[in-house]
């Protein structure tokens, strides 16, 4: 079948990601992890590139991570109390996510909200500086996007109409608040964190309602941000004892989310969304791990261990979720009779 490329599309993400992961790492940010988040999963998801929209896409970002600062800031000496409001903040999010698009417009602030909630358990981490950080990256971010999309425009300007909103049940918020809640509170007690970036497919796999759509989810995830781990790994070793040469450094992360991003311009729907998110995971572990001086492979290791353990524990989880559907039953009676 005959693919076209969106040029446009590979020039705009190829351009912002490459450009926001070089800033992250030669402005020498305490978080250079945001340059490539925040750039990655917008540019990806982005419908309207004019200042007010992207304002509008990133405003709830720096809502979510201050509310949480002020939240850890006045019950620090009551975890419990945090973890509690961080539930109500979780709720309200979910109950307002009746669409697909505004389901993903809450990943970002959901994430951030339990990044400040576990990084501020650590007394090593000055809060106020991370609140500015990323308050930069979110600049920085925007102001690339803007000149990406002036050089590559959107040849296409018509969104297409999403499908009606749907109330979110009781029972869907119930898992939603179980399954955050539940990674929360590990995370709050156990001093691990390198685990709190496993809360991204965890966060998307318990806003899904039916059970395929949430399997669907994890085995997306394990393709992309474990096999993306391991990808990340191959491009550690090629530059090994090379990673501080700033123009070869350069060239290497042009190249390779120049690739990925040439992948998601040819393609469409789930193919296009597994390329995006296969971008995200070959791309934070380079950009959290790698320096002039530690290419990181054993962080990456373990990030993709602890990752592949998350998605485990939620297929385990999914029979619990969501029980046994009609097509379970049928295939394990046409087995039994096989």
């Amino acid at each position: 079948m005959n693919q076209t490329t969106d040029w446009n599309e590979v020039g705009r993400i190829a351009g912002t990601v490459t450009l926001c992961m070089l800033a992250g790492r030669y402005l020498h940010l305490g978080s250079p992890v945001y340059l490539a988040l925040f750039p990655i999963l917008s540019v990806t998801k982005a419908r309207d590139y004019r200042w007010s929209g992207l304002i509008k896409m990133f405003l709830p970002v720096v809502v979510s991570a201050t509310l949480a600062l002020l939240t850890v800031e006045l019950f620090s000496d009551h975890p419990f109390i945090v973890w509690s409001l961080s539930l109500l903040g979780f709720d309200q999010l979910r109950r307002r996510a009746t669409t697909p698009a505004k389901l993903g417009g809450m990943i970002l602030p959901t994430f951030n909200w339990i990044l400040i909630v576990v990084f501020a358990q650590q007394p090593s981490f000055v809060m106020a500086d991370r609140i500015r950080e990323i308050a930069l990256s979110l600049v920085i971010t925007i102001v690339v996007m803007k000149a990406m999309n002036g050089l590559f425009p959107r040849t296409s300007q018509c969104v297409a109409a999403g499908p009606p909103p749907q109330p979110v049940g009781h029972r869907d918020r119930f898992w939603y608040l179980l399954l955050l809640g539940g990674g929360l509170a590990f995370l709050m007690i156990v001093d691990m964190i390198s685990a709190t970036f496993c809360m991204v497919p965890v966060i998307i796999a318990a806003a899904q309602t039916r059970k395929p759509g949430y399997l669907a989810v994890i085995r997306a995830r394990f393709i992309a941000q474990v096999g993306g781990c391991a990808l990340a790994m191959v491009f550690q070793l090629l530059l090994l004892g090379h990673q501080h040469l700033l123009p070869l450094y350069s060239l290497s992360i042009f190249v390779l989310v120049l690739t990925l991003a040439w992948l998601i311009g040819r393609s469409q729907g789930a193919e296009k969304e597994l390329h995006g998110d296969a971008l995200l995971g070959i791309a934070l572990p380079i950009q959290l791990y790698m320096g002039t001086a530690d290419i990181g492979l054993q962080s990456t290791f373990l990030r993709g261990w602890q990752l592949s353990v998350t998605l485990f524990l939620l297929l385990a989880l999914s029979g619990l979720i969501y029980g046994r559907t009609h097509h379970d039953t049928e295939h394990h009676l046409n087995h039994r009779t096989g």
